[in-house]
């Protein structure tokens, strides 16, 4: 028996067994830098789009913020706060699930950190340190900075406006569809309605306001038979919504939509 040849070989085995586990590491870590790359427009969109909040300027708030999304098919979906920080988080996430510039081959979940700083300002960054589940790509964090020091300018503003009058419209989450279904699940016609066999849209204003709230409920044009009063109730216990987004903070906003009233198949 050829003793070398055979100690040959089972050092070239071993070799191959203790470095399976560092290559298949090493591809792992080699795919998920190529899927990073492609977030370069994430990136350059967000250092653009995200600005300091009046209300943040004013309280000279320093600190991180982190989120976690899901994206399918280049499209970003379900996107959590998965670290808050109160004045600035809210209008970050609005943008990230608005952003539409990936490609369609992306799919994954992926969590990203922005950075608020204040130049010129000593206090502390807020920066609680969140968990971050094993099977989610980190990516680069995106740094915002401002000048430091509160201004005139640097207060909240109370105004409502038209929704075309801001950069980025109210939502509600989930969007038009989790909208109606939220209709569909709530509105329940009530019996003279149904005696009346009345069906159509009911329409009507209200206002959200900078923390989504919905408020200031009126019937523009109803149906009657009670089904008013059900849908003004049904809006008024609305989950909270999007708040609209103008000149980097959240704004009120007049808002005006419809119900649309079918009656139930016999």
């Amino acid at each position: 028996m050829n003793y070398r040849k055979l100690f040959t070989l089972s050092v070239l085995f071993l070799f191959l067994i203790t470095s399976l586990p560092i290559f298949a590491q090493n591809l792992s870590d080699s795919k998920k830098e190529q899927q990073k790359s492609q977030f370069v427009g994430l990136y350059k969109y967000l250092a653009s789009k995200v600005q300091y909040s009046s209300k943040a300027l004013f309280s000279n708030l320093q600190g991180k913020t982190t989120f976690l999304f899901n994206i399918e098919n280049g499209q970003i979906q379900n996107v959590e706060t998965a670290l808050n920080l109160e004045g600035l988080s809210e209008n970050v996430k609005n943008l990230i699930a608005a952003y539409t510039g990936l490609s369609k081959t992306i799919n994954g979940k992926y969590s990203i950190s922005i950075i608020f700083q204040m130049e010129g300002i000593r206090n502390a960054l807020v920066q609680e340190e969140v968990v971050i589940p094993a099977d989610y790509i980190k990516l680069s964090s995106v740094n915002i900075m401002a000048m430091g020091g509160p201004s005139k300018q640097n207060v909240p503003d109370n105004s409502t406006y038209k929704s075309e009058e801001v950069d980025t419209p109210p939502n509600f989450p989930g969007g038009y569809k989790a909208l109606q279904e939220y209709f569909y699940k709530n509105i329940k016609y009530s019996e003279e309605a149904l005696k009346n066999k009345v069906e159509g849209k009911i329409y009507f204003s209200f206002k959200i306001d900078y923390d989504g709230n919905v408020k200031d409920v009126k019937i523009v044009r109803g149906l009657g038979s009670g089904l008013d009063e059900i849908v003004k109730k049904v809006i008024k216990d609305c989950p909270k919504w999007n708040a609209a987004i103008k000149n980097g903070q959240t704004v009120s906003t007049k808002f005006s939509y419809f119900a649309e009233c079918r009656l139930p198949n016999p």
